[in-house]
């Protein structure tokens, strides 16, 4: 088996609704996702009375993934400091389809002044 990975762009959120990120869409030659990531960055139009938790949900068209719910990984800066990002996988075991499409969203827990950029990750094995 071959390991692959991929992700969805950044995309801003800040409010308390769910908020599609992205569809990440499988290698033709996937079998099985073994891991997941997904992380939040809150920028300097935070403030300090603001939390930066969510929650992520991921379904797909393709292959039985439902429900699949996991607590968004969140960064907050506060200031212009820099950011170490050291994202938190939870290891799974899925069985998943070639070329299968996997729904990403996005719903915090607290709405925010300033967007949030978040991103979801997969890591998946293949032939």
């Amino acid at each position: 088996m071959r390991t692959f990975t991929d992700c969805t762009d950044a995309v801003g959120n800040k409010v308390t609704t769910e908020v599609k990120i992205g569809t990440i869409i499988l290698s033709a030659k996937a079998k099985k996702i073994i891991g997941l990531w997904a992380y939040a960055i809150g920028g300097g139009a935070l403030t300090t009375a603001e939390s930066v938790t969510g929650i992520v949900r991921l379904d797909s068209p393709d292959f039985s993934i439902a429900p699949m719910r996991f607590p968004l990984d969140c960064v907050s800066v506060l200031a212009t400091t820099g950011v170490g990002f050291a994202p938190r996988i939870l290891p799974v075991d899925i069985p998943a389809v070639g070329n299968g499409k996997v729904d990403c969203f996005v719903t915090l827990d607290m709405a925010a002044s300033g967007a949030l950029k978040s991103r979801v990750g997969i890591i998946y094995e293949g032939d």
